[in-house]
């Protein structure tokens, strides 16, 4: 899964409430031998999601992170910039 400044990877998702929304991700990191990725709502300004990067068989899928306290840690570490944005 890669994008870059000139070809921002967008991608069409289901949010929780049953809505598709498009969105475009931003960053990619690692924290505990996990894969994350962040991704900008591209139709809200305000809304971002924070989603686990993983790979089966049929390739890369991402996944909401239904542990209260992994999320809590995740947001954590975005918010204080702990997580490397990705190289041009």
């Amino acid at each position: 899964m890669e994008n870059n400044e000139t070809n921002p990877l967008v991608i069409e998702m289901t949010d929780e409430n049953g809505i598709k929304v498009k969105v475009e991700i931003v960053s990619r990191f690692e924290d505990g031998g996990k894969q994350y990725v962040i991704a900008n709502d591209l139709s809200n300004d305000t809304d971002s999601y924070i989603l686990e990067l993983k790979s089966t068989e049929e390739g890369d899928m991402l996944v909401s992170i239904d542990n209260e306290d992994e999320f809590n840690r995740l947001c954590k570490l975005v918010e204080n910039a702990e997580v490397e944005q990705p190289k041009e």
